[in-house]
């Protein structure tokens, strides 16, 4: 898709109703770069990658609307790698800072979003998440907003699969970091009150100190002393490939089902390496991220077509949520009329309430978070002997059921 000329999508923007138009006419006023915060060669990179992808496509697309409407400003992209790590993400925002950039879409992680968290206010930014799911980060008040639900709601979805699949133990293990500790959390207590039984589980470090087949041993352990089927649940990012290479050492481990997190939909790492994969696939491994849903398809179909032709990669509804956040952002931006920080972070808000994109209504609830979501399930499938993501399942409206081929 060029970026040099307007395209359909463009001219219409994405806020339902007819008013796009009207308020894009008034243009920028003036240049304005964006930063973005991503993991292009860390943990995490899948998102990254076509996270990035898509908020090119998203600048390209708003300044050929700028162009076509000869108004004034223009939209540039900063990217940052930070690698999924907080200290670097830190560093990056100042430098963006430094550069007099407002408005940054990520970081990715739950540990980066708590780590530029306090210095919002004090830079006057607002940072708008795709990835970040932390219900610790779920504050009124703050300059942190998230354009994916939060780790209450994500967690409905997995303890929705266990329960479809008649699972009465789940075993958890998760990495030590705010958004997956908060994910193995919220499964926790949900699936305790639907009446399952949790073991005490396993968090393991986030850094290289990780011994996997420690890690393995103890949800070996746990799961044997076990009663009912049981499952396990892990919460994690990349390290799942040293993961599933020690759990498939453990024959008792490649037994039981497993059922995953948003950080490893569409895993590169995980889909390349053999020894992993098909241990997903042997487990039935799946993991829920935010629904591509019917009803924003003709939205969402021709970015994912482009990214994948672009990067490779088939994005997921996270990297779909930084290009609606981009689009968000840049709609508020013109009704704020100016880059004040508060009242630009008010006129998201508003424009997020009646927001209709590639990931479906932006709604936010009181805390800057998406106010609700449900979610399609991925798997690893072997198609000509290689390993493919593909949906497997979905969780809408409350009910789990898999995808019909």
């Amino acid at each position: 898709m060029s970026n040099t000329r307007m395209t359909r999508r463009a001219g219409l923007g994405l806020l339902a109703g007819a008013g796009a138009a009207p308020l894009f006419a008034r243009g920028l006023g003036q240049d304005m770069t964006v930063g973005a915060l991503l993991s292009l060669t860390g943990d995490w990179s899948t998102l990254g990658i076509t996270s990035k992808a898509l908020l090119e496509m998203a600048v390209g697309e708003i300044n050929a609307f700028f162009d076509a409407t000869q108004t004034p400003g223009r939209l540039s992209l900063q990217v940052y790698d930070t690698k999924l790590d907080a200290a670097t993400a830190v560093n990056a925002l100042k430098s963006l800072a430094g550069a007099g950039v407002k408005l940054v879409i990520g970081p990715q992680s739950s540990a980066e979003a708590a780590a530029i968290l306090p210095l919002l206010n004090d830079l006057d930014m607002i940072a708008v998440s795709q990835g970040s799911t932390a219900g610790s980060l779920s504050l009124r008040g703050d300059n942190l907003l998230r354009f994916v639900p939060d780790d209450a709601i994500e967690g409905t979805a997995a303890v929705g699969a266990a329960l479809a699949m008649g699972i009465k133990t789940i075993v958890p293990a998760w990495r030590a970091d705010a958004g997956n500790r908060g994910l193995a959390t919220a499964v926790r207590k949900q699936f305790t009150a639907a009446g399952g039984v949790v073991t005490a589980g396993i968090e393991y470090p986030a850094d290289s100190s990780l011994k996997a087949a420690n890690v393995a041993a103890e949800i070996a352990k746990q799961a044997a002393a076990a009663s009912g089927k049981t499952a396990i649940y892990l919460a994690s990012f990349d390290e799942i490939v040293d993961m599933f290479r020690a759990a498939a050492a453990v024959p008792a481990l490649g037994a039981l089902p497993w059922i995953g997190s948003d950080g490893v939909v569409q895993s590169v790492p995980l889909a390349s390496d053999s020894a992993a994969a098909a241990f997903a696939v042997q487990t039935g491994y799946s993991a829920p991220t935010l629904i591509r849903s019917d009803a924003a398809k003709p939205k969402w179909s021709p970015l994912v077509a482009a990214v994948t032709a672009k990067t490779g990669i088939e994005p997921d509804a996270f990297s779909l949520a930084a290009y609606d956040a981009l689009w968000c952002a840049i709609m508020a931006r013109q009704l704020a009329g100016g880059n004040y920080t508060p009242t630009w972070k008010a006129f998201f808000m508003q424009t997020a309430e009646n927001f209709f994109g590639a990931t479906g209504w932006g709604r936010l609830n009181a805390n800057g978070d998406r106010a609700f979501g449900d979610f399609e399930f991925w798997g690893l499938k072997m198609v000509g002997g290689k390993a493919v993501w593909t949906p497997v399942a979905t969780y809408e409206s409350g009910v789990y059921g898999p995808v019909l081929s």
